[in-house]
């Protein structure tokens, strides 16, 4: 019976602390949600899309989606609108600040990006990319 003490759960514990550290520093550093952030970045490259489309791709529940679209709007960041003659979907579109606010975003992101891998070599980058790329299988598999 594993009591969580082997090197495996303890890995894995590390691993989870890790994660929720960057979470942290992310927000704290960027002072938005990598999930908002994520939401400015795929307007940007779509122009405008439908919100259940990005519901969708950020596989993010109708009420999340909701909320983080209704804060970034009231932040002046992005615009939401019902279209005539179906009236019932919402699309979705970065105001001009928006634009600016996620090229600041970016350049914050790239910089705690850089911190984050400082000291790391390409090899060990890709090693470790395929790493989480066989571990997200695994994952996957077993839902």
């Amino acid at each position: 019976m594993d009591d969580g003490c082997s090197e495996r759960a303890i890995l894995l514990a590390q691993m989870h602390g890790l994660c929720k550290q960057m979470n942290q520093k992310f927000e704290a550093t960027l002072q938005m949600s990598a999930t908002k952030v994520e939401i400015l970045y795929r307007l940007s490259c779509a122009g405008e899309q439908n919100q259940q489309a990005l519901q969708r791709s950020l596989d993010l529940d109708a009420a999340a989606i909701t909320r983080h679209l209704k804060k970034l709007e009231e932040d002046g960041l992005l615009i939401r609108e019902k279209r005539v003659p179906d009236r019932r979907a919402t699309f979705i579109r970065l105001t001009e600040l928006g634009e600016t606010r996620l090229a600041a975003l970016t350049a914050q992101k790239e910089a705690f990006q850089k911190e984050l891998l400082d000291g790391l070599s390409e090899q060990e980058l890709a090693h470790f990319a395929d790493i989480l790329e066989r571990m997200s299988a695994n994952v996957t598999r077993s839902l």
